[in-house]
């Protein structure tokens, strides 16, 4: 192109020059629209004009700052404790920038040096609110709600009008089960802040955290009057008509979130929930595998996806495969780490979903093999062999181990593990509309089911799930009662974005009396997975081991327990007649009257789900008879039961309060 005109070409090439250099290389302007940016919380192109500002100036601290800023609300605290570490070195006396240091240490789980930080702040400037708002923090991810209370109301008491002062204090009032006093601090901060979209979006949290959904949609609805495009508000607004099952509104929210942002894996773990609901199948599944797609670790939607297929489709569906197939790398990549347990818990979810699967089911019967369970491979490679998969290898390994285990006990006693009469422990699961938002909807209900699908695996247990949630305890305590269980649980879930937590409140059923509550953290990669498994084994360990004499001749007998229910060889068992043994009316316990002992029976040799035994009867007389009941006895090392965890935090608080700003 040739310029033309009464400018000369040098002169044209200095104009560009100079302008180039005005245009493209003033830190100030880019620092500018970065922060403008970041107070739309559009922080991807936040930082992208911050690194602009520092391309241009190296020393610009506002930029540095603007950066860890916006990793820090994205959740990247590595990367933004490194943007911080370098604005404190250009300006060492900012305490805004130590402030913001301590925040992102919460983020990354270095509460003691967090503390450090804050503390230095306040001895400085005493009056510093972000060093209070960050010990109050740091109490809460310790669970010490009482000390992070009193660091806000100290933090209010300086500025009584002090947003974020009230918006916390009404929070935590709500977690202490002070529901009046948590209305009173959002109704102030709504009186003070009218038109702030914050207010109104933790004013409708805290109405739907207590069930009352009208005044919930009628708060989010005016965040949104207020700000059109808060996701939060559109999140929880859905959340609140989805439990008013009002479910095709829910889908348009859910659209509009999609198309605003189509990898917001969220919208459709929604959209899949609601359209399941509306008896569209076909799309929910594709609306959870488009999820996936976008975000193949969220465990909560792989959950749902995996639901959907498992209510919809039969076993012979080729849609199966996939799904099971994601659990089974799973697995082999636990077992190249060793992890055994993981990889076992992983294999039984894959052939869940694709139980005829030859490949998967070998690999899961090597693992069983490795952890010495040889009855179980056997039966596993004749499972398939039965369906007409049988290989060479695997035919081979058969004849082998039948060989093998010609002289085994289940084999001298004419017993097959795969057919034994198991007398199980009948727990229900139960859960209630508690009205918590959740990133996930009714997160509680199908995680109430996944524990049951867990316990399969457990022989001891026979574990179902509720289809719909209850009023209340009396309601759970009412079909328990009738449907005859032993016991029965009330399932809460809570999860943030990056840790969840599993609560079960475990009852007796025939009186209602409590047995015991367990509770499981779980944070990081995996931690849906993880809790699950824990609480499983953690319930399990902690029933008493019941079982019954299978069979008997003279001084010996076998017991319908083995090593998969923990006996090993020495352990001891009173034996008693069945009518004798019951539950106790109060905690997980069996309670027999010791005079009605009959026995004795003192494990010589442990197999997979079978033991082999002495026999030694109490009296002059023998009354022990086949299909008594064996009871471990509670003095017995073996007995000792695995103490339930206790809550390590309260995830959605926590997420909230950083949320507030």
């Amino acid at each position: 192109m040739v310029f033309r005109g009464r400018f000369g070409p040098i002169a044209i090439i200095a104009f560009l020059g100079f302008l180039c250099a005005n245009l493209g290389a003033d830190p100030v302007s880019f620092a500018a629209q970065g922060r403008e940016s970041q107070n739309r919380e559009d922080w991807y192109s936040a930082i992208e004009f911050y690194q602009e500002a520092i391309r241009e100036n190296p020393s610009y601290v506002i930029a540095y700052q603007g950066m860890a800023e916006c990793f820090y609300a994205l959740g990247e605290y590595d990367k933004a404790l490194a943007e911080v570490d370098k604005a404190i070195a250009l300006k060492k006396t900012d305490t805004s920038l130590a402030d913001l240091r301590g925040f992102i240490l919460i983020g990354l789980g270095r509460l003691d040096e967090s503390r450090t930080a804050f503390e230095a702040v306040l001895r400085s400037v005493p009056n510093d609110l972000d060093a209070r708002f960050g010990l109050g923090e740091i109490e809460v991810a310790s669970g010490r709600l009482g000390a992070a209370n009193s660091q806000y109301e100290e933090a209010l008491r300086r500025n009584p009008m002090n947003r974020k002062a009230l918006l916390s204090l009404a929070l935590l009032s709500r977690e202490a089960g002070n529901q009046k006093l948590a209305r009173e601090y959002a109704d102030k901060a709504l009186r003070y802040y009218s038109d702030d979209p914050q207010a109104y979006y933790i004013s409708a949290w805290l109405s739907a955290a207590a069930g009352n959904d009208g005044e919930a949609e009628k708060a989010a609805r005016s965040a949104l009057a207020i700000k059109p495009n808060y996701d939060d508000a559109l999140s929880l607004l859905a959340t609140v008509l989805y439990g008013k099952n009002r479910l095709t509104e829910v889908i348009q929210i859910c659209d509009a979130r999609i198309a605003d942002n189509r990898n917001a894996a969220g919208s459709w773990y929604l959209r899949a929930l609601c359209l399941e609901g509306l008896g569209k199948v076909q799309e929910a599944l594709s609306s959870a595998l488009t999820g996936l797609g976008i975000d193949p670790n969220d465990e909560i939607l792989r959950a749902l996806y995996e639901r959907i297929l498992l209510a919809h489709y039969d076993l012979e569906s080729p849609l199966r495969a996939p799904a099971a197939a994601w659990h089974s790398k799973k697995a082999a990549e636990f077992e190249t780490k060793n992890l055994s347990d993981q990889g076992i818990f992983e294999y039984r979810r894959a052939l869940t979903l694709n139980p005829y699967n030859a490949e998967t089911r070998f690999a899961y019967a090597k693992l069983l093999l490795t952890r010495g369970y040889p009855a179980a491979y056997l039966a596993q490679l004749e499972f398939i062999q039965s369906q007409g998969k049988g290989s060479t290898p695997i035919n081979d390994s058969v004849e082998a181990y039948r060989k093998l285990l010609a002289s085994s006990a289940a084999v001298k006693w004419g017993i097959d593990p795969l057919y034994l009469n198991r007398d199980s422990v009948r727990i229900g699961l139960y859960w209630t509309g508690s009205g918590i938002p959740a990133l996930h909807a009714d997160a509680t209900g199908l995680t109430a089911a996944m524990i049951a699908d867990a316990f399969v695996s457990e022989s001891r247990f026979s574990v179902t799930e509720a289809k719909n949630p209850v009023s209340s305890y009396s309601e759970a305590f009412r079909l328990s009662r009738t449907s005859g269980e032993d016991y029965f649980a009330l399932v809460s879930f809570a999860e943030g974005e990056r840790e969840i937590q599993i609560n079960v409140d475990m009852y007796v059923s025939a009186t209602g009396s409590p047995a015991k509550k367990f509770s499981v953290y779980r944070t990081g990669n995996d931690r849906y997975a993880n809790a699950l498994r824990r609480l499983v084994r953690t319930v399990a360990d902690s029933m008493p081991i019941r079982g019954k004499l299978l069979k008997r001749y003279q001084g010996e007998g076998v017991i319908n327990l083995g090593k998969i229910d923990g006996v090993a060889a020495g352990a001891s068992f009173d034996i008693l007649s069945v009518p004798s043994v019951r539950f106790a009316e109060e905690g997980l316990s069996l309670k027999y009257d010791q005079a009605g002992v009959l026995g004795t029976f003192t494990v010589t040799n442990v197999e997979g789900e079978i033991s082999q035994g002495s026999i030694a009867r109490l009296g002059f007389f023998d009354r022990v008879n086949e299909g008594d009941v064996v009871v471990l006895k509670p003095k017995d090392a073996n007995n000792e039961t695995a103490a339930a965890e206790a809550p390590q935090a309260r995830p959605p608080l926590l997420d909230l309060l950083r949320q507030i700003r």
